[in-house]
């Protein structure tokens, strides 16, 4: 019956049921939205989950529009979801809470099909929304990378990886004064440029890999036979298969941090049919695929050593050791699938932050030459003459540095917008929410209130440090939970996220950092190629530098 019925539907009855139920859905829609609990202002949605083409994925530039066009807390629809923006350190109270007892605000990112087809979602620290795996994930990283063996390990590696950055740099600019006659007089105090970027992001993928794993990543040397002249071939090792490996898969990691963004945002339908967006989805779950396989193997590879001979892995200070003799000792139930996630973690939260706030803090000291001039003393005062590697007491008289972390972080944060989601009904900024808001917390609009900083717009690193007291930082770097001797409010810097979600890695992305610098500064002065040039950037989960040319010297002892 029903059969024979549709039989005789002309084209016009078609367009009709395709009309109506498309007109049923847009009623649907708007009803919905115009009588959600708590209107906030913000922009009229759009149905089909549209707002991707109207807005795209620069959530920084979204939520910073939002701020000035609506206020303190607003709201915007995106990706399937509401969300509400706030701009507002007041708003921030229970969803920054250190608190366990605030575990309705404790995920980070909504549920989606997306990242439930990504394979990452539910797992590790980062992507885990399960506050009891959650907290023994985050136990085992967080001691891991708090002993004393790992941070002595980590000083050691960032040495190690500078003398091998430096030496690559030394052999391309020998090769570009001998292959250039007009240079041939050139001394080795010439200026010689170099393109930062992919320098600073492969010297941070080798010592994340070697900490993280035990294993060298090669990055650099990978990327320093790109750059080789092939008059100079010598000096490479372009078919050697372990540097094509490690390569590819720093590649894949890059790969899969810019395609979260697909897996987060656009509907299934799109990442499936739509051509331009199937084709990027394949790409970063080859990607995947291959990342996880070698994580897996190296993880059975360490565990073959263990069994074989665990007196050699006493000496190694890495995650993954430290994961797998915890697992032996303590009964801690782990197993390889929750470890390559802690290690994915791991690359996923250190990789890009790390190596894109040092691309802000050299943009940022080149064009303020007093800021400089200051951190070269700072850094001439604290190394003794015939050391030229940092040491953990180095770095502890490195206040100035510090300061320069904190005031590029505030000017340029690389997460400028965090993130809460409700498990269940909750209290946020005087309103009661049902279970699955999205809250975004907009930091860079708060790093930049002149409520909270005086001259926001002036890169002033003296707002962190003073001459004669340090002891309100000393071995703190949580500034944004601390009222400080600058009369800061409570959450106006935000540098590592905050409350029981805040980065467990913060100690030793401060330790890579100010290494860096004081490694850098003190063997080189720097300047832009292009000092009118703007910081070219882009802003997906993270705000990442696109672009970055320096030139380098010799400083003069």
């Amino acid at each position: 019956m029903f059969f024979q019925i549709i039989g005789t539907f002309t084209i016009t009855d078609y367009l009709l049921i395709i009309f109506l139920t498309f007109l049923s859905y847009l009623f649907s829609f708007y009803y919905n939205y115009f009588t959600r609990p708590n209107p906030l202002p913000g922009p009229i949605p759009l149905p089909f989950e549209l707002e991707i083409f109207i807005y795209g994925s620069n959530f920084k530039h979204i939520a910073t529009t939002l701020y000035q066009k609506y206020g303190d807390i607003c709201e915007i629809r995106f990706g399937g979801h509401r969300r509400i923006i706030l701009s507002k350190t007041e708003y921030f109270e229970n969803l920054l809470s250190t608190s366990s007892k605030s575990s309705s605000l404790f995920g980070k990112h909504e549920h989606t099909q997306g990242m439930d087809e990504l394979g990452i979602f539910g797992r590790g620290i980062f992507f885990n929304s399960n506050y009891d795996t959650w907290k023994i994930n985050r136990y085992l990283f967080s001691q891991a990378i708090s002993t004393l063996g790992f941070n002595n390990e980590a000083i050691k590696r960032t040495n190690e990886s500078f003398d091998e950055l430096v030496e690559y740099w030394n052999l391309l600019s020998n090769s570009r004064l001998s292959s250039n006659d007009s240079n041939s007089n050139s001394s080795n105090n010439d200026w010689f440029e170099i393109d930062f970027l992919p320098w600073i992001k492969k010297f941070t993928s080798d010592i994340i890999s070697v900490l993280t794993t035990g294993e060298k990543a090669y990055s650099m040397a990978s990327y320093y036979n790109t750059c080789n002249s092939i008059d100079y071939i010598e000096n490479s090792c372009r078919d050697d298969p372990t540097l094509n490996n490690s390569d590819k898969f720093i590649q894949g990691i890059i790969s899969l941090i810019k395609g979260m963004i697909i897996f987060q945002i656009f509907n299934p339908f799109l990442r499936h049919h739509l051509p331009l967006i199937k084709d990027k989805a394949n790409n970063v779950l080859e990607n995947r695929d291959f990342i996880f396989k070698t994580l897996d193997d190296i993880i059975k590879k360490r565990k073959m050593e263990l069994t074989n001979n665990p007196q050699k892995l006493k000496s190694k200070h890495d995650l993954l050791t430290y994961l797998l003799t915890t697992n032996h000792e303590d009964k801690i139930p782990i197993n390889d699938e929750v470890i390559r996630s802690i290690l994915l973690d791991a690359f996923l939260a250190g990789f890009d932050t790390t190596s894109n706030l040092l691309c802000y803090i050299i943009y940022y000291i080149c064009h303020n030459p007093n800021v400089k001039q200051k951190m070269f003393d700072e850094i001439d005062s604290v190394f003794p003459s015939d050391i030229s590697h940092v040491t953990a007491d180095i770095l502890a008289k490195l206040k100035y540095c510090e300061a320069i972390i904190k005031e590029t972080s505030r000017m340029m944060p690389v997460t400028a917008v965090s993130k809460r989601v409700a498990a269940t009904e909750c209290e946020v900024a005087g309103y009661i929410w049902p279970a699955k808001t999205v809250f975004h917390l907009n930091y860079a609009s708060i790093h930049m209130n002149e409520k909270h900083w005086e001259n926001p717009n002036d890169y002033d690193p003296d707002r962190f440090y003073l001459k004669n007291d340090f002891n309100e930082f000393e071995n703190d770097f949580d500034v944004e939970n601390k009222k400080s001797i600058h009369n800061m409010d409570k959450y106006s810097l935000v540098i590592f996220g905050g409350g029981i979600r805040i980065c467990p890695g913060k100690k030793f992305a401060m330790i890579n950092m100010l290494s860096f610098m004081a490694l850098m500064f003190r063997k080189y002065d720097i300047e832009l190629v292009d000092m009118q040039a703007p910081l070219n950037t882009c802003t997906t989960f993270i705000t990442m530098c696109l672009d970055l040319k320096i030139k380098i010297k010799p400083r003069k002892s």
